[in-house]
């Protein structure tokens, strides 16, 4: 039996189920984020591989509002997206080959200024574990940052915005997506480097890659799959040391000129679509 009062609750969060999903999200990740805050301020000692665990946030946030809001038939939905595999041997090129071309980039540009091939063991290098061997690093990154966002960012909040015009949605969801990762900015060494300014840099890749990944997600049917890959393939290269330096440079700088000309597309699409007469106009 409902009892009226969860009723209401349910009607309200199904009436603000994306604000109720950005709250949830954050809520989890930031409560982790503020341990690890504490952590490096030596108020309170917790393991830093939490941090990795902050990165369910999203996923998590996705499936608790869309049971309540869509309950089994819409859990059954996200789980389908998350699981869709068959998008065309077009969108399998772009979501693993991209990645993978992106990380030979970075080792031929580590070849050419240090003078020597880089050891691909470094790719199992990651913050807080050490060298956990290549293929486990590779995992960790598609399980936390690929599919612990990409259910939540792509597969809840953008699917669920993108009505209003797919570009708008993803530029808000990237900037509420580049907010999220604001506590690492008091405790992660990397992130901390960077500064006020170096802040509002990320905040703008972080929204182009939001605009690139909500690409992927619509012209491959609404895969999560696919995108989570992508991500997950993205940060095991751009993450590792391989990638410091001018190799990181080399590929932000080659991400954002890619979403540059999605956007001039979509740009142009859309003047096509506003300048073609309509059917009554034609009559």
């Amino acid at each position: 039996m409902v009892t009226p009062s969860a009723a209401g609750q349910n009607s309200f969060i199904s009436r603000y189920s994306v604000p109720a999903f950005f709250v949830t999200a954050y809520a989890f990740s930031w409560t982790i984020g503020g341990l690890l805050i504490a952590d490096h301020q030596g108020l309170l000692s917790v393991p830093q591989a939490l941090h990795y665990v902050s990165a369910f946030g999203p996923a998590a946030a996705a499936l608790i509002v869309t049971a309540v809001v869509d309950g089994q038939a819409g859990v059954a939905d996200l789980q389908r997206r998350i699981t869709r595999a068959n998008v065309g041997a077009r969108w399998w090129l772009i979501g693993l080959g991209t990645p993978l071309a992106l990380g030979l980039a970075a080792v031929l540009i580590y070849a050419l200024s240090s003078g020597a091939l880089p050891d691909i063991g470094l790719f199992g290098q990651v913050d807080y574990l050490g060298n956990v061997g290549v293929l486990a690093a590779l995992a960790l990154w598609i399980a936390t940052y690929g599919f612990g966002e990409e259910i939540g960012w792509r597969g809840f909040a953008f699917h669920r915005m993108e009505q209003g015009g797919w570009v708008r949605a993803a530029v808000l969801v990237g900037v509420l997506w580049g907010l999220w990762h604001l506590p690492y900015f008091f405790y992660k060494k990397n992130f901390i480097a960077l500064g006020a300014g170096g802040f509002v840099f990320y905040l703008v890749s972080i929204t182009m890659g939001s605009v690139l990944l909500s690409w992927m997600y619509r012209g491959s049917g609404r895969s999560i799959l696919l995108v989570a890959l992508w991500h997950g393939l993205f940060d095991f290269v751009s993450a590792s040391p391989v990638a410091e330096g001018i190799g990181s440079a080399v590929i932000s700088g080659a991400v954002i000129v890619w979403v540059i000309v999605i956007l001039r597309r979509a740009a142009q699409s859309d003047a096509s679509s506003a300048g073609a007469p309509t059917d009554q106009a034609k009559g």
